[in-house]
């Protein structure tokens, strides 16, 4: 019965406690990537048939483990084909814990200065007209597939531009527009909603469209609310919603601006 605690000195070799170690920070970022998604109820009917099964062994339900051994083995195949998104969100989240971000913050090419204040200038004009906007901003993680998805345009960015592309009742208005390194390459775009049950239900497609296309790559999205006029970002699947101008400027300036051009916008979206 003690016969862990004669072995306690040999489980406490720096080796061992590494070990252990790794392995409780790889279940914890599982969980917490599962966590609000379809496959953690999965995750939590895998685990009430494990301890079923052990219970009926031991018991000697020799039936009822049979049945469960061979579910079990369904759920090896299963498990790959029906939950293909979560398995891509986690892969995916797991090759962004960014060897990139050593070497440089973001892959954005020209000024991001304009970039920022193209942004702003967008979002603060449609807020107070309560337009619908969304924007994706491409970093590291390649966009291609939604691109695709969408009209291209590779055009500079401008608040203009930006705007009349939003123009309620237009072809384009519908959708994501996603800028690559610093130019407007598509507009009218898709991109994927999030399973997330944890999302307010007073949220809409343009903000579940934001969360889940964050939760894949690690672009950085804006909203517009055309019910409220409120604005929003959504960054590494978490969404900061109805943000002020002084909030939206921070969070699009840590996300995107390198600290040069910080100095240069500053001060002149501090106000609001």
């Amino acid at each position: 019965m003690y016969e862990w605690l004669l072995n306690l000195p040999e489980i406490l070799q720096p080796i061992n406690l590494l070990d252990i170690t790794i392995i409780a920070v790889v279940v914890y970022k599982l969980i917490m990537m599962l966590k609000g998604t379809r496959a953690e109820q999965l995750v939590k009917g895998i685990v009430v048939l494990l301890v079923v099964s052990i219970i009926s062994e031991y018991v000697g339900l020799i039936a009822v483990n049979w049945i469960l051994i061979q579910l079990q083995q369904m759920l090896v195949i299963a498990i790959p084909i029906l939950f293909a998104p979560e398995l891509r969100k986690v892969l995916t989240n797991l090759g962004q814990k960014r060897l990139g971000n050593i070497f440089s913050r973001d892959n954005l090419n020209g000024n991001a200065t304009v970039l920022v204040e193209s942004l702003m200038g967008t979002m603060i004009a449609n807020s107070a007209e309560k337009t619908g906007v969304l924007i994706a901003v491409q970093r590291q993680d390649s966009l291609l597939e939604y691109i695709n998805t969408g009209i291209k345009l590779d055009s500079e960015v401008s608040t203009a531009l930006l705007n009349n592309i939003f123009v309620v009742n237009t072809p384009l208005h519908d959708g994501a527009v996603i800028i690559k390194e610093n130019r407007v390459a598509a507009a009218a775009c898709y991109l994927p909603l999030t399973d997330s049950r944890t999302i307010s239900k007073a949220l809409g497609t343009r903000h579940r469209a934001a969360i889940g296309l964050t939760e894949q790559t690690d672009a950085v999205v804006v909203i517009v609310s055309e019910e409220t006029g409120a604005m929003s970002i959504a960054q590494n699947g978490k969404l900061f919603h109805d943000l002020s101008r002084k909030d939206l400027y921070t969070l699009l300036s840590e996300a995107l601006v390198v600290d040069e051009a910080k100095k240069t916008i500053l001060g002149k979206w501090r106000m609001g």
